[in-house]
């Protein structure tokens, strides 16, 4: 009788400790989005992004350039929400609030040599607001990374910080000329990117 109930404890303690060490396994484990395949981030991850997909950007925002990559086969299109605009381009400098949407297209060479896209890729948006230091040398950006459809794909934060450190003298814009240009003028801006090979495709 005695061995019987030690031994249903030993069988309990086991399930027990099988059932805690599963739970911590759910955990840890990255979520994914199966639909897409992508993996996501928490977004109540103490190194999440506050950045959020802001929707209808590509009527409501201002697309002020488009940024052909030659040596990645990628178009990028670059949007501002309008109520920095005004600010841009009387400051030249870029204000708290401000919000950048870059979408990257795979693109093939056409007429002219420029790169017509044909299939949108990834959409990541920066967003500066006051106050957001996460690090020394991200100024006060942070960034997001989305799918085309809007799905959280990454809001880490050190990748685009290793990137935008190359240009902190534009504030951590790469494209922030063209910007203050198109803020200017009103014109979308056409270039050919200054900075070679990007991760961001």
């Amino acid at each position: 009788m005695q061995r019987q109930w030690i031994r249903l404890l030993m069988i309990f303690l086991v399930a027990v400790g099988v059932a805690i060490a599963g739970a911590n396994l759910l955990a840890s484990s990255p979520n994914i989005d199966y639909s897409t395949g992508y993996q996501t981030t928490d977004s109540t991850s103490t190194t999440a992004s506050f950045v959020e997909f802001p929707p209808d950007y590509n009527q409501q925002f201002f697309q002020y350039a488009t940024v052909d990559c030659p040596n990645s086969g990628i178009v990028r299109k670059m949007f501002v929400n309008q109520a920095s605009l005004d600010t841009i381009a009387t400051s030249q400098t870029v204000p708290s609030g401000t919000v950048i949407v870059m979408e990257t297209h795979s693109a093939q060479e056409g007429a002219g040599g420029q790169l017509v896209p044909s299939q949108l890729n990834n959409v990541f948006i920066r967003e500066k607001r006051t106050g957001w230091s996460v690090h020394p040398d991200s100024g006060e950006w942070q960034s997001a990374w989305y799918s085309p459809t809007g799905s959280r794909v990454s809001s880490g934060q050190s990748s685009c910080i290793s990137c935008h450190t190359g240009v902190r003298d534009r504030d951590y814009v790469f494209t922030l000329p063209a910007l203050i240009s198109a803020a200017q003028t009103g014109q979308l801006q056409r270039q050919q990117t200054e900075f070679g090979t990007s991760v961001c495709r």
